[in-house]
């Protein structure tokens, strides 16, 4: 039945307990009987241990697992955690490949980092947000297309802000 689709296009990257709409489905809506289908092992999973963890649960509510570019059989777990295994390895050596890379360009005097989003004109644009409009962090990052991080980093190294509270520290006026 179609009401019975989850669809997650979250990145398996990140760690299964930092996928809400993935442990809903895991913890909340998969019942005995049901079956997880996912396109690709690597879209599921790119930690062998944190697979194999999801299996054993999978398993211990007999929840049936099934990855699409697999072929459909009792050896489906099997592949499954052997595929798993070799998607985490493959994520290692691109991080590592990556930092090598990175690690070269520096010693050439040519590594730049990542180019700032942070302008004046958006330290401008979050200044009046902020001062003017009074909004929040949120709201004021829906606004401008970037990151809340990215709003707090500006408001605390561009404009003077501290804390997680984000308030002004008060002028101190010594006597004369």
């Amino acid at each position: 039945m179609e009401k019975n689709i989850l669809v997650e296009i979250g990145s398996a990257v990140n760690e299964i307990k930092n996928r809400p709409i993935f442990q809903i489905l895991i913890n909340e809506k998969l019942q005995k009987g049901d079956s997880l289908m996912v396109t690709k092992i690597d879209r599921c999973s790119r930690n062998t241990l944190e697979f194999l963890k999801l299996q054993d649960i999978l398993f211990k509510r007999q929840i049936e697992f099934i990855s699409l570019d697999l072929p459909h059989s009792g050896i489906n777990r099997l592949i499954a955690t052997t595929l798993s295994s070799i998607a985490e390895f493959e994520n290692n050596r691109r991080k590592k490949r990556q930092a090598h890379g990175i690690q070269a360009t520096k010693r050439e005097g040519k590594y730049k980092g990542r180019k700032t989003v942070i302008t004046p004109t958006l330290i401008n644009q979050i200044k009046a947000y902020k001062e003017e409009k009074c909004l929040g962090v949120t709201e004021i990052a829906r606004l401008v297309g970037l990151s809340s991080p990215t709003v707090y980093k500006v408001l605390k190294e561009h404009l003077g802000y501290v804390s997680n509270r984000l308030v002004k520290p008060e002028e101190t006026h010594e006597p004369k």
